[in-house]
């Protein structure tokens, strides 16, 4: 029977300013990209919803990867 290992990332993926957009969704690409390429699979994504009194204009999604482990 296979057995499943999971991970959760939070990662930024807009902002308010443009190039700070570019640079935080490039970020957040590299580190899926190095999940992807080592045999994780995404499950899901889910929002962040960010508090009324904040003033950080980062949004962040919560990213479910698992990886199935083959027991020999």
């Amino acid at each position: 029977m296979a057995k499943l290992k999971k991970v959760e990332l939070n990662l930024v993926v807009n902002h308010s300013s443009w190039w700070k957009q570019k640079k935080y969704r490039n970020e957040s690409c590299e580190i899926l990209l190095k999940y992807k390429n080592s045999g994780w699979k995404l499950s899901k994504i889910l929002l962040i919803k960010k508090l009324d009194k904040t003033i950080d204009t980062r949004v962040f999604k919560r990213f479910f990867l698992y990886m199935t482990l083959c027991k020999k």
